[in-house]
């Protein structure tokens, strides 16, 4: 049922963008104008790990404007093709409020829920909140620092005696760097690292890293062609720690 939910949210989100993307960095958007504005991801990935098979991938992004704060909702899932058959493989949405106390600290409140089925992760939902930090911003180069908690909530499809456990409850801190650097008009790099340890076991965390090489092509579209890692260091016995993903596509910006 919680996947039809993800399915219809995503295609009616993912539609809006193309008419008028869980790593939210990639998606935000520098706009001073109040009002509404978008981006629209399409990708095609190549995925070692856990799973050996290509996808498209599609990633969305709705963004208001309030002035002094905006609000953002966050689309992302992945269509593929095992021996032939379709699947839907994962899909996540993301919520997140962001106010600016002075120039250079915002506040975040955030939720999402997702689900991963190469991960046997049928369903998470978290809630939580914290500081983003502007620490510099030169005319090619920008460098944010992040901090926040979060509550969360995991259902995992593994057998009853397993020992990670199918039902799993945790309350994490979350800390990230983003780096983006434009290296000449229309190309531009970004490289963005998380880590999210789980408080009180600390032996409990995860690393993402995602960088993406991004080339303007117009006003409206970018190319772009990136590479995301995962690691987890406590997953169900049967899954790999490490994920990674190779994807190439295009960016549409409102």
């Amino acid at each position: 049922m919680y996947r039809f939910i993800y399915l219809f949210l995503f295609s009616f989100l993912f539609a809006i963008n193309l008419f008028s993307q869980i790593n939210t960095e990639r998606y935000r958007l520098d706009s001073d104008s109040i009002g509404f504005s978008g981006i629209a991801d399409i990708e095609i990935t190549a995925i070692t790990g856990n799973t050996d098979l290509q996808i498209i991938h599609l990633g969305g992004r709705l963004n208001y404007n309030w002035g002094e704060s905006y609000t953002f909702l966050v689309a992302d899932g992945g269509f593929g093709w095992d021996e032939g058959e379709q699947i839907f493989d994962q899909a996540l949405m993301h919520l997140r409020h962001v106010h600016s106390i002075t120039e250079l600290i915002q506040a975040e409140v955030f939720s999402q829920i997702d689900f991963n089925k190469n991960r046997l992760l049928t369903e998470r939902e978290l809630i939580g909140g914290g500081l983003r930090f502007r620490i510099l911003k030169l005319n090619e180069f920008k460098l944010r620092l992040g901090t926040s908690y979060f509550y969360e909530h995991e259902s995992y499809d593994v057998p009853s005696n397993s020992i990670h456990g199918s039902n799993l409850y945790a309350s994490r801190f979350s800390s990230y760097l983003t780096l983006e650097y434009e290296i000449k008009d229309n190309v531009k790099l970004m490289m963005i690292s998380y880590i999210q340890p789980q408080i009180g076991k600390w032996e409990d965390f995860r690393v993402i890293s995602d960088n993406s090489f991004i080339v303007g092509l117009s006003s409206v579209v970018d190319l772009k062609v990136s590479f995301n890692l995962r690691y987890d260091s406590k997953p169900p016995e049967t899954i790999k720690s490490t994920d990674t993903f190779t994807k190439f596509g295009f960016s549409f910006k409102l």
